[in-house]
This record gives C-alpha cells, structure tokens and sequence, in this order.
C-alpha cells in the first residue's frame, strides 16, 4: 500500500528516468553503479575485466548452504541471443552457477529465447534498481554512485554480529528506501525509521521515553519523546523525516512542530520534565553550511515559538556512531555520559561533532 499519510508526507522524489536516459549514462557511472548495487547486496567481488562493449564482474554471493559464483554482464550496445548464449558458455566455463545480463542499450530481438541459467533484466528493470537505491546520488535526473553512503553501509555491515536493533539500515531507510532484505516486506522506510530510530535510541543511546509513530496517526504528536539517559529532567521531541533528496523544513512542517510543543508540553511540566530539544532525524539536510543555511532561520522561528532548541541529526551519524558504542560494548554509564546536550547545542550537528562527543566517552 503507497504511503498515504498528510500529516507527515514522505519526500521520495519522482525521477525521470528510464531506459532512454539509461542509454545516455556514461558507461564508466553505470559500471560504478551496478558495482556499488552488487556489493550492497551482498556480493563479493572475485574478478573484473572489460572488453570493447562489456563490462563483467565474477561475484561470489551467499547460497543457501554454500557461496556460489554469478556472472554480471553489462552490455554497452543491443545485445542478441548470440550474446545471452555466450554468457552461459563462459559461466559454465569459469564454474559460475548462473549469469546475469544487463542491456542497458536493450535487445536487437523483441523477446530473447534465453537459456536456463542466464537471466536478462531489461534497460527498464536496470533503470528501476538505479532509482530505487539509497547508493545514488542526482544532479536533477542524472544518477551517480554516492561513494560515501556505500563506504557507511560497507562499514556498518560489518557490525551485522553487534546489531540486534537494525543500525545498519538507518541510513537506507531516512533515504526513503527499504533494505533490500525488507523489499518485499510491504513496510514503508518512514515507518521503519521511526522504530529503529527509537529503539536505538533506547537500546544503544540508553534514552527513556515513548514512541508514538504509526499510532498517532491524525494526532498532533511527534514520532517520540525521549527522557534523558541520566535520568535527569530533560526531555526532548523527536521527529523522523524520510527524504531521498534531503529534508528542508518548509512552514507546514513548522506549524506541526508548534502543535507538538502544544500538546505536550504541559503534561511533560506536570510531569516535572523540561522539554528543552526538537531533534529532526533525515538522510541530509538542504542547504551549505555558510552562514545561511535554512535550518538558521527555522531555528529561531521554533525558538520564539516554543523556547525548544531545534537539532538536525543525519541518520548516517547517528547509525556510526551507534555501530561504534557497540563495537567497543561500553557499558551503561558509558553510555549515559555521552554529551547530548553539548552535541544538539550546536544545532545543525556534524558528524565531526558526533566523533569528537565519542572519544570522549572512549577516553
């Protein structure tokens, strides 16, 4: 079921892009790109060579008792029933379980009479994969391999053993897109951020509080408020935002957060909190950090309003530097100590400011 909900619209941007705009990629960005998808995915890459119109990877991906070898073929031209025939030949020949063909420039043949063992995506399924990785990067409609983002999703599977509570999808989900082990679930990536969001707050971070989310659907209330790890007074209101080109705060987002403050903020006083922070979590925010970013303008328009200290967090600092409390399994007071309040103080946060409000936790 599409995501429907009007009071917190999820920004996936609609690309156009297809199997015309396919064919106009350089090769060099599809070759990065389907490189970056295999390795996301799962796949070990054992081998690559180029020839004058392929480009092919030897992949090694998990089976289900054993690792099996893939060949990946990407054509840089039509390709013909010569070529699918080639393909079975050479993975048969290099001990390759099965081949996968991509035609980026299509097929000569309106339907190829494809062998068992060798499978053909079309230019259009290859351009919906492209669309719907969180690995992309777009100027307007062009797509390019955003090196960063698979570096941290590489850096964050390796933590898999450490990570009962989904860090690693973190990243993926605030980019509005689904891991691909939960492709098929039917979930939206705005809900699963919301859960993972709290719960590894709660679990990692060592946080209190209640989650609303899905639940408070129609409601004026926030994904989450959070009760300091301390256990202390402070409280904040926590909201995630899913956005695959960034979140930018316009006013309809600002009154919500008004109403928010509106609604709780008696009954969290009555409670003897002080709801001292609104932190959004996104993939990024809108905007160069050059003395006009929009989150300046935004954060004093909630300051007058609610006397709350607005924080942007990206879900990609967050998920890190979860990974690496759980790699180094600090213990509860560890946890507890990390500086939040000299970390959201500084509003729109970096991931400098993340590290440096670790180590001094570490040390």
């Amino acid at each position: 079921m599409p995501y429907d909900d009007t009071t917190r619209p999820v920004t996936r941007a609609r690309r156009a892009f297809g199997p015309d705009q396919l064919r106009d990629l350089p090769r060099e960005h599809l070759r990065k790109l389907c490189h970056g998808l295999l390795l996301v995915d799962g796949a070990g890459i054992e081998d690559y060579r180029s020839t004058v119109d392929m480009d092919e990877f030897a992949v090694a991906v998990p089976g289900l008792w054993h690792t099996h070898r893939v060949l990946v073929r990407i054509y840089h031209r039509p390709i013909t029933k010569a070529d699918t025939d080639d393909a079975r030949t050479f993975a048969a020949a290099t001990d390759a379980l099965e081949c996968l063909v991509l035609p980026a420039h299509g097929a000569h043949d309106a339907e190829l009479d494809v062998d068992p063992g060798v499978t053909v995506l079309s230019a259009a399924g290859i351009a919906d994969r492209i669309i719907a990785s969180s690995l992309v990067r777009w100027d307007a409609d062009r797509p390019s391999l955003a090196t960063e983002r698979l570096d941290l999703i590489l850096r964050l599977s390796s933590t898999a053993v450490l990570d009962p509570v989904g860090i690693e999808w973190l990243p993926s989900l605030a980019l509005n897109e689904l891991p691909t082990q939960l492709a098929e679930s039917g979930i939206e990536p705005q809900d699963l951020l919301e859960r993972k969001a709290f719960r590894l707050l709660t679990a990692t971070f060592r946080f209190g509080g209640v989650r609303y989310g899905e639940s408070a659907r129609g409601k004026r209330l926030p994904d989450a408020v959070l009760h300091w790890p301390d256990g202390g007074n402070i409280a904040a209101l926590v909201d995630c935002k899913a956005a695959s080109s960034g979140y930018l705060m316009d006013a309809d987002h600002l009154l919500r957060f008004v109403n928010y403050w509106e609604a709780l903020s008696t009954e969290l006083e009555e409670e003897g909190r002080n709801l001292r922070y609104l932190i959004v979590l996104s993939s990024f925010f809108q905007g160069q950090d050059d003395g006009r970013h929009p989150y300046l303008n935004r954060a004093e328009q909630i300051r007058d309003k609610t006397g709350l200290q607005l924080a942007y967090v990206t879900a990609s600092d967050l998920a890190w530097t979860a990974a690496r409390i759980e790699q180094a399994d600090l213990s509860s007071s560890q946890r507890q100590a990390f500086d939040w309040h000299g970390l959201l103080s500084a509003g729109l946060v970096s991931s400098e400011q993340f590290d440096d409000a670790l180590q001094k936790v570490l040390t």
